[in-house]
This record gives C-alpha cells, sequence and structure tokens, in this order.
C-alpha cells in the first residue's frame, strides 16, 4: 500500500510537473507568436506609413511642378530703366531681371522709360538696342508702352517700331505703339501717353480705339497701361495725363463701363497703389531710374508680380530688386 501511495504520490507530482511544463511552453510559444505577431504589424504599420508618404511626397511634387505659381498665369509690369550707363542703369535692371528669372513668369509689360534718350538718331538708335539685347537675354516676352524719353523728334516713332514688334492692331497712325492682345482668361491694352508733340494727352482717334476695342473683349480681366499716370502722387503732378483732366476723364470713365481691373504705369520714379472710382491705378516706376522719393513712400528699386489665378483672382506682389516683398494685395473677381 505504501509503495503504491508512493508510486501514486510520485506519478501526481510528475504529472503536475509535466502540465506545468506543458504551460508554460505553452505561454512561452504564445509570447513568440505574439511577439512575432507584433513585429509583423509593426512592419505592416511602418510600410503604410512609408506608402502613404511616398504617395503624399509624389502628389505635392506633382502639385507644385504643375502649378509652379498656383496660377493660370503670370506676369510682371515694371518701367523707367534709363540711367547712366550708355542710357540705361543696367546694374538695376540686370538685378530685377535676374530675380524676374526665377520666378517663372510668361511675360513681362514695360510701361516706358526704357532709356535716356538722344537728339543723336544714331545714339537713341543705339541705346534702344542695347536695351532689346540686355532684355532679350532672358528670353522672356516683353511688351513695351511708350515713354516720353522714347520720343525725340518726328522719327523716334519709327525707329521703335523698327526695333520692337508688337501687335498691329492699333489706330491706323498709332499701330505698334497702342495695341492690345489676349493671353489666357485675360485682355491687355497698351496706350500711349506719349505721341510726338502730344505728351501728356491721348487725343480722340486713341480714345475712340480705346472704347471700341474695350467694348469688343470677351475676356474676364482686363488689364490697361501707359506710361504716365492718370493720378499723379510726386514729382509729376500737371506734366502726366492729369495735364488734360477731360481726356483723362474720359479714359477711365470708358474703363467703369468696361470693366478694367488695373491701370498700370510708369514715369514718377516710385511705387504706389490706390483706387480711383473704383479702378486700380499702380504706378511701378522703379526699373533704374533715379528715385523721386524716400523708401517709406514707395522710392525703392522694384517690380510687380500679378498672377491671375484660376478662380479669377488676382494676386500682386511687390518684390524689390534684392527679392524682399514690399507690398502685397489681392483683387477679387
Amino acid at each position: 500500500m505504501f509503495k503504491k501511495s508512493g508510486l501514486f504520490l510520485l506519478h501526481r507530482i510528475s504529472k503536475k510537473e509535466t502540465t506545468e511544463a506543458t504551460e508554460k511552453n505553452y505561454n512561452l510559444k504564445e509570447k513568440i507568436l505574439n511577439l512575432k505577431i507584433s513585429v509583423v504589424s509593426f512592419k505592416a504599420r511602418a510600410m503604410r506609413r512609408f506608402l502613404f508618404t511616398i504617395i503624399i511626397f509624389n502628389l505635392l511634387a506633382i502639385f507644385l511642378f504643375s502649378f509652379p505659381c498656383l496660377a493660370d498665369f503670370r506676369f510682371v509690369v515694371m518701367g523707367d530703366s534709363r540711367g547712366n550707363d550708355d542710357g540705361i542703369n543696367t546694374e538695376v535692371l540686370g538685378q530685377i531681371m535676374d530675380r524676374i528669372e526665377s520666378e517663372e513668369v510668361d511675360f513681362i509689360v514695360f510701361v516706358g522709360d526704357l532709356i535716356t534718350g538722344s537728339k543723336s538718331a544714331h545714339t537713341h538708335r543705339k541705346r534702344l538696342l542695347k536695351w532689346k539685347s540686355l532684355m532679350d537675354g532672358y528670353r522672356i516676352p516683353v511688351y513695351i508702352a511708350i515713354g516720353n524719353h522714347e520720343i525725340k523728334d518726328e522719327g523716334s516713332e519709327d525707329m521703335l517700331r523698327s526695333i520692337f514688334e508688337m501687335p498691329e492692331n492699333g489706330p491706323s497712325r498709332l499701330k505698334e505703339l497702342v495695341y492690345s492682345f489676349d493671353y489666357e482668361n485675360a485682355h491687355f491694352v497698351i496706350l500711349d501717353t506719349d505721341i510726338y508733340k502730344e505728351f501728356h494727352r491721348l487725343g480722340k482717334t486713341q480714345l475712340e480705339w480705346l472704347e471700341k476695342d474695350l467694348t469688343s473683349n470677351k475676356k474676364d480681366r482686363v488689364f490697361v497701361f501707359g506710361h504716365e499716370p492718370a493720378y499723379p502722387v510726386g514729382s509729376h503732378k500737371d506734366s502726366s495725363l492729369d495735364a488734360f483732366p477731360s481726356e483723362r476723364d474720359e479714359a477711365w470713365s470708358i474703363f467703369q463701363e468696361n470693366g478694367v481691373d488695373m491701370y498700370f504705369c510708369g514715369h514718377e520714379h516710385l511705387y504706389n497703389r490706390s483706387i480711383k472710382q473704383g479702378i486700380r491705378q499702380v504706378i511701378t516706376g522703379g526699373a533704374g531710374a533715379r528715385l523721386c522719393a524716400f523708401s517709406k513712400d514707395g522710392g525703392f528699386y522694384h517690380f510687380v508680380i500679378v498672377d491671375v489665378k484660376d478662380n479669377g483672382e488676382c494676386e500682386v506682389v511687390v518684390k524689390d530688386n534684392n527679392g524682399v516683398i514690399r507690398d502685397n494685395f489681392v483683387v477679387k473677381e
């Protein structure tokens, strides 16, 4: 009995130990399995995060490279680059063009006074050709408005036509000096505020053409450009379009009746923006000519970037020749 009891006890102990060992082994296997599951789960999560990051990165890259300026198109406006380097401030104009080159713009509108004009036809032509050569080096299309310093005598207008090829849809006497063109969803009009012997005025012929052109326009946005301000703010008061207020007012009424968004001009060597009877005027005469105002009053070298966006808004950013943003505003549809 005793032996049987001992064997029975030994058997029970042995069975208990075996059971405990089995449970421990099972628990260990379970832990290992859970650990493997955790590792697999971690790897899966990590892979999902990696793939998600790659997808987002690619989408962002596509977005940025497809829409570098978040706009339907982008153009630059600037004016007044004359100086002492053979009639041009090549240093400042070069600085500005270097900045513009990195902005990925579609074209430039230059609002006059490209050079310091000369009474010598040879010198005058040489300076215009030098200006054109400098700008052509950047391979960005440029449209020009005529400034008073481009007009020295009765031959100046034909000289400009022979050097610059502009659209020929203006009034017969003013072809290539007055013109318009369409780009994407916008209409652009270039006026001549400095017709030979008719400085500071637009005249009946040009005003009639302007009204006809704008009346027939079908584009959403309308931008008008000329050298002289309609409402000067600095040294050229009474020697801009305000010298003939009735013609200035008639042009402004045509702007109002035909949805003109902005009038860009130069002549005064500064930056200024204002709203006159619902029409924005932007003076941008800071591409190199000697400044005529303190920096706080707009006296700094600069250029104006206009982004025309798909939703109809226009975002305007003004940068100086160092690339610093000096002003920005949005024009709603």
